[in-house]
């Protein structure tokens, strides 16, 4: 979201973990993200916009699988393994090495002391975790699936 609201763009895979952290995680509408990309996004288009969004969030006439529900850490490592975007757009954690950048709340306090990095002050504390809000949303999907089989 720092590059959204920095830059006015979000490469392709960052919009779709994005969105899939919004709806899936969240559960938000995804009406909600869509609306908010229409007014920062400098490469604004409606059908792509909206066309993504209803990816996402497995309601569109070309959805992912409900059950596609992308894991922002794993994401993370494998297409920002070095953590060089994670250091531009977060300086805040350029001190933290390629293994701990993807998840710094894993780290000790102490660990993130050394780096000047305090949960909920400077960097914020995870807000779902990613297991937990899987099952969750799997569950949420199943009560539609059982309405159409």
């Amino acid at each position: 979201m720092a590059q959204l609201n920095q830059t006015g763009y979000m490469h392709n895979r960052l919009r779709m973990v994005t969105g899939s952290f919004l709806v899936k995680h969240l559960g938000l509408d995804w009406r909600w993200g869509e609306r908010y990309f229409a007014e920062k996004l400098n490469d604004f288009d409606l059908a792509a916009n909206n066309g993504g969004w209803q990816w996402v969030s497995s309601s569109g006439c070309d959805a992912q699988p409900y059950f596609r529900i992308f894991n922002p850490v794993s994401q993370s490592e494998t297409f920002d393994a070095q953590g060089k975007f994670i250091k531009r757009y977060l300086p805040q954690l350029a001190g933290l090495s390629a293994q701990q950048i993807h998840a710094p709340w894993r780290l000790s306090s102490a660990e993130l002391a050394r780096v000047g990095v305090e949960l909920d002050r400077n960097y914020p504390s995870p807000i779902v975790d990613h297991a937990q809000a899987r099952a969750l949303t799997l569950q949420r999907y199943a009560v539609v699936r059982k309405g159409t089989s």
